[in-house]
């Protein structure tokens, strides 16, 4: 426990740190954090971190993240093309490894770049739009998971998704959705300038980063034990790896933006 709190500590202050300073030093920072979670979800499916194929995927996170740092417009029109490149040099790989490396490798990997990608573009990309609406959801998402572990184990009786994650409770999870539309209300009036157009869409945003960023928690729960492994990597001693400390993040962000939420 001490361990883990040690490293959390340490951890949390470097992030926040960064992300208060934001520009370049906090996309830097958002990059690594994906490229290391990608090469994670690659090594759960038994995939050598060094090989070509998954370093070629790594070097196409670097650029999806990075690319948050320029307007649309400049990169816009090329990516059709990145993507249709990515994917043929992937399965370009099933005939260069004589099919040690698959199609469904190719696929894994394909879908693993945007799943990493895309998420950590958008935090680099609000941050520079707003550093109070990205505390926001950082900070919802961290009430939510601190909210589903206490309450959970004080008063949890009842198995949320037993055979995906045994040890989250239907009350922990209730009572992590109610922590976290408490400290939105509190983090709006702390901030006084309104996040959103109206209270109704604060709350609604409030029940969206708390509700989907436990099952986004348990998408990661459920690649990990399809996959056999307890955690996604051992970066974080006493905390795993980087993809379980940014899983709820990386499911949120584009439902967010999905839905208007975030531009």
């Amino acid at each position: 426990m001490k361990q883990r709190v040690i490293t959390g500590l340490l951890a949390g202050v470097l992030y926040l740190a960064l992300l208060w300073i934001g520009s370049f030093p906090f996309a830097f920072l958002a990059a690594a954090i994906a490229v290391i979670s990608y090469i994670e979800l690659a090594v759960m499916n038994k995939m050598s971190a060094t090989s070509p194929e998954v370093l070629l995927g790594a070097v196409a996170v670097l650029f999806i993240v990075c690319s948050a740092l320029f307007s649309p417009s400049v990169l816009g029109p090329v990516w059709p093309r990145l993507v249709t490149l990515l994917a043929l040099l992937l399965v370009l790989f099933n005939v260069m490894t004589k099919n040690r490396f698959s199609f469904a490798h190719s696929a894994y990997l394909f879908l693993s770049v945007f799943y990493i990608g895309i998420p950590f573009h958008l935090l680099v990309r609000v941050r520079m739009e707003s550093l109070a609406l990205i505390l926001f959801i950082q900070i919802l998402i961290w009430t939510t998971d601190s909210g589903a572990y206490f309450i959970g184990r004080r008063l949890g009786r009842h198995k949320l998704a037993p055979y995906i994650s045994p040890n989250k409770t239907q009350e922990g999870s209730a009572g992590a959705v109610i922590a976290a539309l408490a400290a939105a209300f509190v983090f709006q009036w702390i901030i006084g300038q309104p996040l959103f157009d109206s209270w109704m869409q604060l709350l609604g945003a409030a029940l969206l980063i708390s509700i989907f960023g436990q099952v986004g928690d348990l998408v990661e729960s459920a690649i990990k034990r399809f996959y056999g492994v307890k955690d996604s990597g051992k970066i974080l001693p006493g905390h795993g790896g980087l993809l379980d400390r940014f899983d709820s993040l990386i499911f949120v962000l584009p439902l967010l933006y999905v839905l208007g939420f975030i531009a």
